[in-house]
C-alpha cells in the first residue's frame, strides 16, 4: 500500500512538471519577436503611438496613455490582449491592433501571448544576456589580389558636367565625355555610401562612415577639390543623402535610424527627424522643397515637412525593407522600391498629410529585391535595379516596362541619369557603365 501511495505521488509530481513546462513561454525567443514583426513600427521609444512602446520589456510593462497594458496572470483582463482581439479601442470604439489593413497576429500567436501573461508575464532571463565578446587577435594577412573598389553611389551634375562615384574612402569626379577621372576627393574615413551635387554644381556632398562607429558627411568644391565642411551628428554609418532643390539644405539618413537636416551654408543641424525603426536607406526632396520622403529598413516610407522636420505621413504598404525612394518631376507622385521586389507608386497631395496620400500602383518589378531607383531629367523614365542583376527602364506615366537592359556582371547599387537621357550604373564590383536610355 505504501508503495502504491508513493507511486501515485510520483505520478502527480511528474504531471505537475509536465503541466508547468507546457505553460513555460520564453519572452526573448517567443514573445519579443512578435512585437518586432507586428508592433514596433508604431510603438517604439522614438515613435510611441499612444505613449506606448514595445521595443523593450520595461517599456511594455510600463504601459501607455491608456494605462497598464499587461495584467500579470490575467490575460483576458490585459489591455494589450483586448486590443489584439478587437475588444477595446479609443473613444469607446473597438478596434483591432495592428490597425487598418496591416497584418494582424494569428490566433496561435495571440494564444501564445495569453499563455505568457497567464504564466506571470516573466521578462527576459538573465541567462539570455549576451556576454561581452573576448578580444580576438588575428594575424595580418596581405591580400593576394587587390580589393574591389565597389561603387555604392553615383551622381551627375549638368552644371558642372561631372559624374561623381562613391567608393571606399573617396569620391571620384569623372569627365562624362571621355570617362577620365578629373580628381579624387580623399580623406574620408570608411565607405562612401551616397553622393550628390548641389544644384549649381559647385559643391559635391558625400555620406558614409564606419558601421557601428560613426556616420560621416562631408562636402568639397568641385572646381579644385577643396574640402569645405564636415557635418557631424550620426552615430552610425550614413546610407542616404539628398540635396534640396534650392541647395539650402541637405538631408542625410543613417543606420542609426535618424534623418538629419543640415544648413549647407553653416554646416549646422536644422532638424532631427525621428520615427523610423530601421536604417534609413533612401531620401528624396519634393521639387518644391517642402516635403522630404524617406525609405527605411522598417518596411515603411515616411513623409516629412521641411524645414520643421514634422512627420506628415507613414506609408506602410510595403512588406519588406525599402531601399530607395524618388519623387516625380511634378512632385505629385512618389516611387519606392525594396526587398519585396515591387515598385510602389503613391499620389502625394499638396499638404502630404496623413490620409491624403493614396497608393496608385504596386508593380512586381524584379525577381530579386530592388537596390535603387532613379528618375530621368525630364521625368518620363524611371530606372530600377535589383539583386537579380537586372536593370530596367519604366514609363513613369503608367509604370509599364520600356526596356530591359543587359544582364549586369554584379549588383548595380548606384544609378543616375545625365541631362542627355543617359543612364549611369555603378556596381559592387567597382565597374560602371553608361547606357542610352532614349531608345
Amino acid at each position: 500500500m505504501k508503495l502504491l501511495s508513493a507511486f501515485l505521488i510520483l505520478i502527480q509530481a511528474l504531471l505537475f512538471c509536465v503541466s508547468t513546462h507546457a505553460q513555460t513561454v520564453d519572452y526573448t525567443k517567443q514573445i519579443a519577436p512578435l512585437w518586432d514583426t507586428y508592433c514596433v513600427d508604431c510603438h517604439s521609444a522614438d515613435d510611441a503611438d499612444g505613449e506606448f512602446a514595445l521595443d523593450t520589456f520595461a517599456a511594455l510593462m510600463k504601459g501607455g496613455e491608456e494605462g497598464a497594458a499587461i495584467v500579470a496572470g490575467k490575460a483576458d483582463e490585459s489591455l494589450l490582449v483586448k486590443f489584439l482581439e478587437g475588444r477595446s479601442g479609443r473613444g469607446g470604439k473597438n478596434e483591432f491592433m495592428p490597425p487598418g489593413k496591416r497584418e494582424k497576429l494569428k490566433e496561435e500567436e495571440i494564444a501564445l501571448i495569453k499563455a505568457w501573461i497567464n504564466a506571470g508575464a516573466k521578462g527576459p532571463l538573465v541567462a539570455d544576456a549576451k556576454p561581452m565578446p573576448k578580444e580576438v587577435i588575428t594575424p595580418k594577412i596581405a591580400p593576394t589580389v587587390p580589393p574591389k573598389r565597389s561603387i555604392q553611389g553615383v551622381a551627375f551634375s549638368p552644371k558642372a558636367q561631372l559624374i561623381a562615384t562613391a567608393r571606399y574612402g573617396e569620391v571620384e569626379l569623372v569627365n562624362p565625355v571621355n570617362q577620365v577621372t578629373v580628381r579624387k576627393l580623399t580623406g574620408f574615413t570608411g565607405k562612401v555610401n551616397a553622393v550628390a551635387f548641389s544644384p549649381d554644381g559647385e559643391t559635391v556632398y558625400a555620406a558614409g562612415g564606419e558601421a557601428g562607429i560613426v556616420g560621416i558627411v562631408r562636402s568639397w568644391k568641385t572646381s579644385d577639390g577643396t574640402a569645405l565642411r564636415s557635418f557631424e551628428g550620426h552615430t552610425d554609418a550614413a546610407y542616404a543623402l539628398a540635396v534640396s532643390p534650392d541647395g539650402k539644405f541637405i538631408a542625410t539618413g543613417a543606420y542609426d535610424q535618424k534623418i538629419r537636416l543640415w544648413d549647407t551654408a553653416t554646416g549646422k543641424e536644422v532638424a532631427l527627424l525621428k520615427g523610423h525603426n530601421g536604417a534609413v536607406n533612401g531620401l528624396s526632396f519634393r521639387p518644391d522643397g517642402k516635403v522630404l520622403a524617406s525609405a527605411s529598413a522598417d518596411r515603411t516610407v515616411k513623409l516629412w515637412s521641411i524645414p520643421t522636420g514634422q512627420r506628415l505621413d507613414t506609408l506602410s504598404q510595403p512588406t519588406k525593407e525599402q531601399t530607395s525612394v524618388v519623387f516625380s518631376a511634378d512632385g505629385k507622385t512618389l516611387f519606392a522600391g525594396g526587398g519585396d521586389n515591387r515598385i510602389r507608386v503613391w499620389s502625394i497631395s499638396a499638404a502630404a498629410k496623413e490620409g491624403t496620400n493614396k497608393i496608385l500602383t504596386s508593380r512586381f518589378a524584379h525577381e530579386g529585391g530592388l537596390l535603387n531607383l532613379a528618375l530621368s531629367a525630364d521625368g518620363k523614365l524611371l530606372a530600377s535595379t535589383a539583386t537579380d542583376k537586372t536593370l530596367k527602364l519604366w514609363n513613369t506615366a503608367d509604370l509599364t516596362e520600356k526596356l530591359l537592359l543587359e544582364k549586369q556582371p554584379d549588383w548595380s547599387s548606384a544609378l543616375a541619369f545625365t541631362d542627355k537621357a543617359q543612364l549611369i550604373a555603378g556596381r559592387v564590383d567597382g565597374t560602371w557603365s553608361v547606357y542610352e536610355a532614349a531608345r
